[in-house]
């Protein structure tokens, strides 16, 4: 049985997440703990900020059990005494199955059809399965996640848009712009925004950036790790008509772009335009500026409405993902179901060739070699036709192991387990 207990942000706030949060390093000493108290051994942890989710393969519990006893073991290895299993989920089977599909699709993301989570997902499982805490079952199944994710990308328009107000701003640009690559781009501000930024541009093929913030140091490493120069930050006002776009995004209280800033850097371009984006909160460049017919100003209530559309573009796509979703979990419901044919079909076959050779035996001395040798064609023959004949009436008996009521009949038939 596939199993899954977790917590997220769907169900709980942050305060509570990061405390069942678990670092790679809790990773091993979690599964010694668990297997010490419930003998679950076969898991996959993964744990990002937006959730905590174990995945796990065993037979020895009915679900509901195996479910509570894996919080239980998580809440003992934490130390946490509060009560929080209403803030947890549990599916088992298909529902586990569909579920980790979800979210290496990403439309279980914060931010639908981000690709962040197929590479946490990856690096949970290949962590895992090197620590050898994962079974075949586990193995398989996030194999099967990877091609969800892979498809529900490839297939659907679920990446479709800017879903994050730093890539709004660069996916406005592009719209503004055709030749965006040629583009003189400031950006005022070394902060996570910023980077993030930068990222983005660089993504879409720009790279005459300038990087410019009040700690200039701050500054420098950003231009380094991206390549970009540094203006010093009270140049500013001198060098402004340098640049075609420039990007505000800092923790400013007051405004860092003036209008007379930038009335003298269009009065030095001579009628070149200029495009201002304002990410900031509160705004770092001023208001008034909006009346000025050579500069366009975009804020970040713009850059919002821009990922609004977008989120519902990808909603959109959801019905698209699932369709592909349910089509894979079906093919690991197969595979999985025909994994518990597996005792069945080994037992008719050891059976058969064992009734087969213990009759032959009684032949070998009381008949020629030729005639022999003709009987032990005659019976291996016989012993693979109704070995064929009877693993397909298992499987059409069983639906492919799907109905074990008459897998257990099957098993009791042919002695599973007392050989």
């Amino acid at each position: 049985m596939i199993g899954l207990t977790g917590i997220s942000y769907k169900t709980s706030p942050v305060e509570v997440r990061e405390q069942f949060s678990l670092s790679k390093e809790e990773i091993i000493p979690f599964s010694e703990l668990l297997q010490k108290e419930t003998e679950i051994s076969d898991i996959v942890v993964l744990s990002t900020c937006n959730r905590t989710e174990i995945y796990f393969s065993q037979d020895k519990y009915d679900f509901q059990m195996a479910a509570k006893l894996v919080y239980k073991t998580l809440k003992h290895f934490k130390g946490i005494e509060n009560k929080y299993w209403h803030s947890f989920y549990s599916y088992e089977n298909d529902d586990a199955v569909k579920h980790l599909f979800e979210v290496a699709s990403g439309i279980d993301s914060m931010i639908i059809g981000e690709d962040q989570i197929i590479g946490q997902i990856k690096e949970a499982y290949l962590f895992c399965t090197e620590a050898a805490l994962t079974d075949a079952v586990l193995m398989r199944l996030f194999q099967k996640s990877f091609e969800a994710g892979k498809r529900v990308r490839t297939e659907t328009r679920i990446k479709m848009g800017a879903t994050s107000v730093s890539s709004a701003a660069v996916q406005k640009c592009s719209a503004l712009f055709e030749d965006l690559a040629a583009k003189k781009v400031l950006m005022i501000g070394a902060g996570e925004t910023g980077g993030l930024v930068l990222q983005n541009l660089y993504k879409n093929g720009i790279t005459k950036i300038t990087v410019t913030n009040r700690t200039e140091e701050k500054a420098r490493k950003l231009a380094e790790r991206h390549h970009c120069t540094v203006l010093p930050f009270d140049q500013v006002p001198s060098h402004l008509y340098l640049y075609d776009i420039v990007i505000v995004a800092t923790g400013s209280k007051v405004s860092l772009v003036t209008r007379t800033m930038i009335e003298q850097a269009l009065t030095e371009r001579k009628g070149g335009s200029q495009v201002y984006i304002d990410i900031s909160v509160p705004r770092n460049i001023e208001e008034n500026v909006e009346g000025l017919e050579a500069a366009r100003l975009f804020t970040i209530d713009d850059l919002q409405e821009i990922v609004n559309a977008n989120m519902e573009k990808r909603k959109g796509s959801i019905d698209a993902a699932n369709e592909i979703i349910n089509e894979i979990v079906a093919e690991f419901s197969e595979w999985l179901a025909s994994r518990s044919l597996r005792p069945a079909i080994k037992a008719i076959t050891y059976n058969m060739l064992k009734v087969t050779k213990e009759e032959l035996s009684l032949y070998n001395n009381i008949n020629s070699e030729e005639t022999q040798h003709a009987i032990k064609e005659f019976s291996n023959h016989l012993t693979q036709k109704y070995t064929r004949l009877f693993i397909k009436n298992l499987k059409e008996m069983t639906s492919n192991g799907k109905r074990t009521e008459s897998l257990k009949l099957v098993n009791e038939l042919f002695s599973i387990g007392n050989e």
